[in-house]
């Protein structure tokens, strides 16, 4: 793995880790559905001012994108604001110290399908360590 890949990663990790906490605060003063709805339009609103500083280019790119692209691009956000929500409901509904490590098995569900239905290599390293993070997340939520 580069370094690039590994800076980006802890920062991915961090973000995800605080914003769980942001999470079940606001669950605190609000229901999943509208925690879900709120954060969605204010996502909106920073993506916006993203895509209006760039906006050019992410019209080009995505004019000579291959239109497969797009219908993944639609699918990769429905499922993803599906996840988004009912993550948010599960987590008003128990600690996050419990929700988030179990939501966090997701990694298995994406090693099965990419390699059944990406092509991707199967090793039984790969494997056993997918088995054994995620038994330790198991392990972490009891």
């Amino acid at each position: 793995m580069t370094t690039e890949a590994v800076v980006y990663l802890v920062i991915a990790i961090l973000s995800w880790g605080l914003g769980a906490i942001f999470d079940k605060l606001t669950l605190r003063y609000l229901d999943a559905l509208p925690a879900f709805y709120g954060r969605t339009m204010i996502m909106i609103v920073f993506f916006l001012l993203f895509i209006l500083t760039r906006f050019s280019k992410t019209v080009n790119d995505l004019v000579r994108a291959p239109r497969i692209s797009l219908l993944y691009i639609s699918l990769s956000v429905i499922v993803s604001m599906l996840g988004v929500y009912t993550y948010l409901k599960a987590m008003s509904f128990s600690d996050a110290s419990k929700i988030v490590p179990l939501s966090s098995t997701y990694p298995l569900v994406t090693f099965i399908v990419a390699v059944l239905f990406l092509g991707e290599s199967f090793s039984f390293n790969r494997f056993l360590g997918t088995v054994f993070v995620i038994s330790g997340v198991y392990l972490i939520s009891k």
